[in-house]
């Protein structure tokens, strides 16, 4: 009797060791997944200023006017992509501040799932293998990201979801879908604009798909436009959110280190300069990757599309701390591809947090922004070495 309960026992161990084995992935996913959501719940009820100031007094507004209905005559310098999000969320219970911070959680986790797929896809793994899942654990903890969703009850991580996606559907081939997703990230925030070079290397470089595919930018960007139109709301006060947020700031710099931290505040003497030396150097940058001459791969696409983000907000006057967000993500994947050049996305999420303390906390930052200033300068100039270094190793061999 002893005996067979030993065997039992036996049996029913190396059955359990063999399930953990065989869904280890599905854990290792479960257990990510309940630490990213309970760092996320305590920092809930933290109020920002753009609540405050902005997210509170619109969604009032929608909620006193008829929730969608009252978006045509609803005065913001958001796109009304996120508008409707905004009525939408309004006709569920709990507190705005928790709604408002949940639709930046549900993108958190899609944005992660999406890295966790492209790494997958970049290193040809199947589903039981555990690095894409530590990479959408990495996604879901990068200090900006928290920061910005989970504290801040930013959108910012809505636009760069969808390039995100853009991204992985483009590494996959589907490149209709890849564009249509591209033009929803647009329809959330003009900062998607700083991606756009990268799709026009994309194009002449592989020469795979037809040019018209560019046309599914706008036309995404109209059908979204089309429900504030019925309700009422012009069609060129919809367009004018973006040449609002162009003007409306006339400082160099808003607490963010970039070439402007180094210089006066004098916007109207110094902010065409950086616009100059950002179109020199991109024209630069995109001419040696244009050439027949040099390979652009899937990989080196990733790295690209980093540096043309930071480039744009490095150099382009009135940039706030948010606004190289998408390249927090992005970092995620590099790391992942080049585990040896860890401190590159180090340094990127030390700069951006660094920069959210003031706008957050009211204290900082902690490193000065003229220092942040140079060692961003410093990243890029090692980038783009690392970058070409890469290009010449793979010629030689």
């Amino acid at each position: 009797m002893k005996k067979n309960l030993s065997i039992d026992i036996s049996k029913t161990e190396s059955a359990v060791i063999q399930f953990l084995q065989n869904y280890k992935h599905l854990f290792l996913f479960l257990i990510i997944t309940i630490f990213a959501l309970l760092i996320r719940k305590d920092q809930i009820y933290f109020t920002a200023g753009d609540y405050v100031l902005s997210f509170r007094p619109w969604s009032e507004y929608l909620v006193l006017n008829g929730g969608f209905a009252g978006i045509p005559t609803l005065q913001s310098d958001y796109n009304v992509a996120y508008l409707y999000i905004l009525a939408f969320i309004n006709y569920f219970p709990l507190s705005l501040l928790s709604k408002i911070k949940a639709v930046s959680f549900f993108f958190d986790f899609t944005t992660a799932i999406f890295i966790m797929l492209i790494i997958r896809h970049l290193f040809k793994l199947d589903k039981t293998k555990l690095l894409p899942y530590l990479a959408y654990g990495v996604a879901l903890f990068v200090p900006p990201v928290l920061l910005n969703s989970a504290v801040w009850g930013q959108c910012d991580i809505i636009y760069t979801c969808f390039i995100i996606i853009a991204i992985y559907l483009f590494l996959t081939k589907k490149i209709t879908w890849a564009f249509v997703s591209y033009g929803i990230a647009l329809a959330f925030k003009l900062q998607a604009l700083f991606v756009l070079p990268v799709l026009f290397l994309l194009y002449f470089k592989e020469k795979k798909f037809s040019a018209l595919n560019f046309l599914l930018i706008p036309l995404v960007n109209f059908f979204i436009y089309i429900p504030a139109w019925i309700l009422g709301k012009p069609l060129s006060e919809i367009t004018s959110a973006y040449s609002t947020q162009v003007g409306e700031y006339l400082a160099l710099v808003m607490n963010y280190s970039n070439f402007y931290s180094l210089l006066p505040n004098e916007y109207n003497y110094f902010s065409q300069t950086g616009i100059i030396i950002l179109f020199g150097i991109l024209m630069v940058f995109y001419i040696i990757l244009f050439s027949d001459k040099v390979t652009v791969t899937n990989r080196d696409y990733i790295v690209v599309t980093m540096l043309t983000v930071m480039l744009c907000t490095y150099f382009l006057p009135a940039m706030h701390e948010r606004y190289m967000f998408t390249v927090d993500l992005i970092a995620v994947i590099f790391l992942f591809i080049y585990p040896d050049r860890f401190y590159v996305p180090l340094l990127i999420w030390l700069i951006n947090a660094n920069a959210y303390l003031p706008a957050l906390y009211g204290f900082g930052p902690i490193v000065n922004y003229q220092v942040m200033a140079l060692a961003y300068l410093g990243l890029l100039c090692l980038m783009v070495y690392q970058l070409f270094k890469d290009k010449q190793v793979v010629a030689r061999s």
